[in-house]
């Protein structure tokens, strides 16, 4: 009888340790070239945009007002402004919290905005709830990411690429590596940062004030093409299409790449949604990006 509750008590003990390893899946919905995911934070039923460029989890002041009993932050006032998705959001409070985003966490700053009605929220910010592991793994093609732990990530990681990543003066994950670009009878390749982007809908956007970005198109046998608005004809943004295009080591055919100006960054552009596509796995804690096959 002894060595049954023994036997007992360490399948009991394994189940519960598995059960506290697993991973916080979440699905996503595709909606106007941006994806959500909707699920509870602190128990407050939430839909929330997927980021990477945002400076904390952005939160409309209706939903705080609506929540605070639940979300318990200590806020204070601001009067700080934040540019994102092409516009300025006035920030009526800020917070430091640690929430809870269903079976994850998001730990870090809290910007309560008066001017916008979505909720966004940076993947870099999620942690496991058990080992507290930033590791979050982009699997849009099944429409879903996952806050994974450290145990999970070698079976995860297995046989990805893996790439150091670093971050820019906003906090933004990039990596560095090349991109060669064929088109028109042309190849050209250059090498430098690129911004991994969750708020992107491309697959790759290129910043015209990087210096090697305008080197590609200085000659002009890759030609830039115009992008106007439909409905006024202005000029709105340039564009290449690429025959073949090459960045870190995956291979397109036949895609459009958006070029504009973007004068507060220096690096070479954002890899979008598109090339997320295929898994790729961030480990905040290390500062890697496994790209797996």
């Amino acid at each position: 009888m002894k060595h049954f509750y023994h036997t007992l008590f360490f399948f009991l003990f394994l189940g519960q340790y598995c059960m506290a390893q697993k991973e916080a899946v979440f699905k996503l919905a595709l909606e106007h070239g941006h994806f959500y995911c909707e699920t509870t934070l602190n128990g407050a039923k939430a839909k929330l945009m997927l980021e990477s460029g945002v400076p904390g989890l952005m939160m409309s002041e209706a939903f705080y007002e609506a929540h605070k009993d639940s979300l318990k932050m200590e806020v204070k006032e601001s009067d700080e402004k934040i540019r994102y998705l092409g516009g300025l959001r006035h920030v009526k409070y800020t917070a430091q919290a640690r929430l809870r985003m269903c079976d994850a966490i998001f730990e870090g700053p809290v910007k309560i905005t008066s001017d916008d009605n979505e909720l966004k929220i940076p993947i870099q910010m999620l942690h496991h709830p058990q080992d507290n592991s930033s590791i979050v793994k982009i699997d849009l093609g099944k429409s879903q990411f996952s806050v994974c732990s450290r145990d999970a990530l070698q079976k995860l990681a297995r046989d990805a690429s893996a790439w150091n990543m670093t971050y820019n003066q906003f906090g933004m994950p990039d990596i560095t590596t090349s991109l060669t670009i064929s088109a028109g009878g042309y190849q050209k390749t250059i090498t430098g940062k690129f911004i991994a982007d969750m708020g992107n809908a491309s697959l790759l956007f290129l910043n015209k004030c990087n210096a090697s970005v305008e080197n590609l198109f200085s000659d002009g046998k890759i030609s830039l093409k115009d992008a106007r608005d439909k409905r006024t004809g202005k000029v709105v943004a340039q564009g290449v299409y690429a025959e073949e295009l090459t960045i870190c080591k995956r291979m397109y055919e036949n895609v459009s790449v958006g070029v504009s100006t973007f004068k507060s960054l220096e690096e070479c552009g954002f890899l979008g949604l598109k090339f997320f596509t295929m898994p790729a796995i961030f480990d905040f804690d290390e500062d890697k990006l496994y790209l797996c096959k």
